[in-house]
């Protein structure tokens, strides 16, 4: 068994080694080790890594949004209503600017393929998945808002996530000493400058649109190395020292920008109630798909086992990020009282799935992995607000209200032993001083993302 997985093995790698062989493919799904066979099949994009596994923040930006849960579509009350709804702009009177700094605390979690492949070699570790933390403090929004009558405009920016993560694997196969190593690493950004308006049709309806101008920086690496695999010491037992290294690589890349749009509508009969109504556009960015090979040996005391094979070729990759529709209803039965509910429906489809298999050996031993397929998934989001008034301003606040709230995040990784799904809980404070200054903060918490929000508005 053990020279049927030694001959097995060197098959693949002898393959790999930048041949034009033709090899027999999975008519539904290929293999990572398919990847570098056929580097023009476009279902190979399962190997550039696990984009739907990034934690993006599709949350409206706001520290009043992410103490209501996210449930903000049909309030959208304040400046940050240019991207959660942009129609409800219309309910801003007078100019403002705006400032939300956001602190996050990622724990996001990753099939990785290189891990299956090192479990065949002992690699001790938590199996397939990786985990990256980090954490970090962005300028989550910026704005300013100037009313006109019927008709608001704003100019905004907009950061929605930012995340720097690596993993390394190293393990020994004792009996063949056999050195495995690994590498993954990701580093992904996205921000958007934006220009927003909304027009009040009626004291019923309002819609708005915002345009923005989006950027996604985006870098992955996956490279898996074997060393000593052809056992050269023992095939030419007088002719080391030995090089001997088998070595694949596949890197995306992209500083891209897309021009995309969101599109609103708020109904409010009688401030009672309210239902909101939103269409985000999520973009779509080129980037560059590197794929590369190294096969090289060497015995410095005999010439006929020294080889050198490798080259890397280059293709053009789409990243389009998920498109989203939300609505939503709010209600508030008394001056104090805000009760919102709101529902997305995120369209992951257009993301690569992950691979099933591992990077070098492919589907061998069975070492693979169950894919769920991406597609369309629903959010729901719930968020309550109570208000107090103070009848004399209490160290200079008119008000304070305190909020609660949650959201569901579904399982989107496309990985059926991987569930990224995710129950968030929310809460937050706001308070108003001099009738000038509203400052706000908002938190979540849950087993992926910890965050916390914090606002200030100065109305004019």
């Amino acid at each position: 068994m053990r020279s049927i997985y030694r001959l097995a093995s060197l098959c693949i790698f002898g393959g790999i080694a930048w041949t034009s062989q033709a090899f027999a493919q999975d008519p539904v799904r290929v293999t990572c080790a398919d990847f570098f066979l056929d580097v023009n099949n476009p279902d190979t994009a399962a190997c550039r890594g696990n984009l739907a596994a990034i934690p993006f923040d599709l949350l409206a930006p706001g520290a009043r949004a992410l103490g209501l849960g996210g449930a903000f579509a049909a309030v959208a009350d304040d400046a940050t209503a240019a991207e959660a709804n942009p129609a409800g702009q219309t309910i801003l009177t007078r100019p403002e600017v705006s400032v939300h700094v956001r602190n996050a605390s990622y724990n996001a979690r990753f099939l990785d393929p290189n891990q299956l492949d090192g479990e065949l070699y002992g690699a001790q570790g938590p199996g397939p998945i990786t985990a990256y933390k980090e954490s970090n403090t962005k300028v989550s929004f910026a704005s300013f808002v100037y009313p006109m009558d019927r008709f608001v405009l704003s100019g905004y920016y907009q950061n929605s996530g930012a995340l720097t993560g690596s993993s390394n694997i190293a393990a020994l196969n004792t009996e063949y000493d056999d050195l495995y190593v690994a590498s993954t690493a990701i580093d992904v950004e996205q921000d958007s400058y934006g220009l927003a308006g909304a027009y009040r049709l009626s004291d019923m309806f309002s819609i708005g649109a915002s345009l923005k101008y989006s950027s996604l920086d985006y870098h992955s690496l996956s490279r898996s190395s074997v060393f000593g695999f052809r056992d050269l010491d023992v095939h030419f037992p007088d002719a080391g020292p030995y090089v001997d290294e088998i070595s694949l690589s596949s890197a995306s890349q992209t500083s891209d920008h897309d021009l995309t749009w969101n599109l609103g509508l708020l109904i409010n009969p009688n401030g009672k109630f309210s239902g909101g109504l939103v269409y985000k556009q999520g973009g779509s960015y080129d980037a560059v798909n590197t794929l590369s090979v190294l096969n090289v040996t060497s015995c410095a005391g005999d010439d006929t086992c020294a080889q050198l094979l490798g080259g890397s070729v280059q293709r053009a990759q789409k990243i389009e990020l998920p498109d989203i529709i939300s609505a939503g209803i709010a209600l508030r039965p008394s001056d104090t009282w805000l009760f919102s509910l709101q529902v997305d429906r995120i369209d992951y489809s257009r993301l690569p799935e992950g691979s099933p298999t591992g990077f070098l050996f492919g589907t061998f031993q069975g070492n693979s992995v169950a894919i769920d397929p991406l597609g369309k998934k629903y959010s729901v989001h719930l968020g309550a607000e109570k208000t107090f008034l103070f009848e004399k301003p209490i160290l200079g606040m008119n008000l304070l209200s305190i909020r609660a709230g949650g959201f569901s995040d579904p399982d989107h990784d496309s990985y059926a032993d991987l569930d990224s799904g995710d129950t968030h809980y929310t809460f937050g404070l706001g308070t108003v001083i001099a009738e000038h200054l509203q400052l706000d903060l908002g938190g979540e918490w849950s087993d992926r993302v910890n965050a916390v929000v914090m606002s200030a508005v100065y109305h004019f």
